[in-house]
């Protein structure tokens, strides 16, 4: 049975850990999210969010952490590797566009499961 829980365990807490994946990361983007993801070797995903003030104000800035919160609390099982992924949301999104959060992450994981395979084939072929 899959657990949809959303631990400490599954998040980004440290500003080095957020560093570390902005240094080395991928960048992919799905509007109305940005994400810079890195792939790691052990465990099980982990989500930091990183919501400018030009977002909006607290509520605005707040809605849309619970939007890509749980989002990623629902879709983390579609990843197949584990990743440490920071998420932002463009300047240029409106509020009522956290709406959309699902379906642009879901956007963001099949890019991510996309170059997971091919890596695999490249590393498979030789």
């Amino acid at each position: 049975m899959l657990r949809f829980s959303f631990p400490k365990q599954a998040r980004l807490r440290r500003e080095r850990e957020y560093e570390h994946v902005y240094q080395s990361g991928r960048r992919l983007q799905a509007y109305p999210l940005r994400a810079c993801a890195l792939r790691r070797g052990h465990g099980r995903s982990r989500l930091g969010l990183s919501i400018s003030r030009r977002v909006g104000g607290s509520v605005v800035r707040n809605r849309w952490k619970r939007a890509v919160r749980e989002a990623f609390r629902l879709n983390r099982h579609r990843l197949r590797a584990a990743y440490d992924i920071v998420v932002s949301v463009s300047y240029e999104a409106a509020s009522d566009e956290a709406g959309r959060t699902d379906a642009a992450l879901n956007q963001l994981i099949d890019r991510l499961n996309q170059s997971e395979g091919s890596a695999e084939a490249e590393n498979g072929s030789s």
